[in-house]
């Protein structure tokens, strides 16, 4: 082998071994950066599946929750607007504050000073049946029993309307069938029977 042949293949072979290096080299660096990947995925902590169901669950309730119902109250349904007895509020402010209470939606007070009236009218017709003696005459004794029975109804009526919407049904029920005792002064007479029907349901 010539000087010259033999260099060729001194340096070929270190070609050759010069790639082998740089492979062997290669991998090292992929099996490190892989090593590096498994242990920085250890350190981070671990979700397990019941932390992405628990997660879901809470998700659902709070959307359950949360979420706006349109149900409508029986009221609504029936088209029943709220009551008003305009020809009694100038002569009476707790009507007009009644009136004020359930335009606010403020259904508690409003239902309270709506009984407190209901029971002095329940008191004033008791009056009028049994001691006529305190009238002057029989057209005033009459015209004041017609004036009060017709705000009773009107009182009653709106002490349903609050019963319904505060959800106390039962109870509106019970006064929707007093109420009826007396068509010749129910204004509200058919939504009544209606709205009997619909609470028995």
């Amino acid at each position: 082998m010539t000087a010259m042949e033999e260099e060729r293949f001194a340096r070929e072979t270190a070609d050759e071994l010069t790639g082998r290096i740089a492979d062997r080299l290669g991998e090292r660096q992929k099996k490190l950066e892989q090593m590096a990947a498994w242990e920085q995925a250890a350190r981070k902590p671990k979700v397990r599946p019941l932390y992405y169901l628990t997660a879901i669950a809470a998700c659902v309730v709070a959307a359950v929750l949360l979420w706006p119902t349109n149900e409508l109250s029986p009221m609504e349904e029936l088209g029943i607007e709220a009551p008003t007895m305009t020809e009694y509020r100038a002569a009476s402010p707790e009507i007009a504050r009644i009136e004020e209470l359930i335009s606010d939606k403020n259904y508690e007070e409003a239902i309270r000073r709506t009984e407190k009236a209901l029971k002095n009218s329940d008191l004033a017709i008791y009056e009028l049946e049994n001691v006529p003696e305190i009238w002057e005459s029989d057209e005033e004794m009459a015209y004041e029993d017609e004036r009060e029975r017709v705000k009773n109804c009107e009182l009653r009526w709106t002490y349903i309307y609050l019963l319904v919407q505060l959800e106390r049904n039962k109870e509106a029920r019970k006064e929707l069938k007093v109420y009826l005792k007396s068509p010749q002064y129910c204004e509200h007479e058919e939504e009544a029977r209606q709205l009997l029907i619909k609470l028995k349901k």
